[in-house]
């Protein structure tokens, strides 16, 4: 699985949101999976289905019902890995930028 910013680009325009907080906030929602609201794991198969089908080195395209079969235990595991995934995918980014905003010497 792949978090670049194409993912959060293509779920902004798949959920018709115009910013990247926005996204972050709806994405946001599978840390709170194990509350069972449907709309979380709407959240977290388009999540997936899209981390998947974006990443540039992927051959093998998946449909999203592909992931909707995956059992609920597979479905937990996926979604705190993916939570994991997404933050240190933030924390790396926020890392370059400040490099790249340091004043020169």
């Amino acid at each position: 699985m792949s978090f670049s910013l194409k993912v959060f680009r293509v779920l902004g325009q798949v959920w018709n949101l115009e910013t990247l907080p926005e996204v972050m906030q709806k994405v946001a929602l599978i840390e709170q999976i194990d509350t069972g609201r449907l709309e979380i794991y709407d959240v977290l198969f388009e999540l997936l289905f899209q981390s998947i089908d974006c990443h540039p080195d992927n051959t093998v395209k998946i449909k999203i019902s592909d992931v909707e079969n995956l059992s609920i235990d597979e479905l937990m595991v996926l979604a705190n890995e993916m939570a994991k995934g997404i933050a240190e995918a933030f924390k790396q980014t926020e890392q370059t930028e400040k490099k790249l905003k340091a004043p020169k010497k």
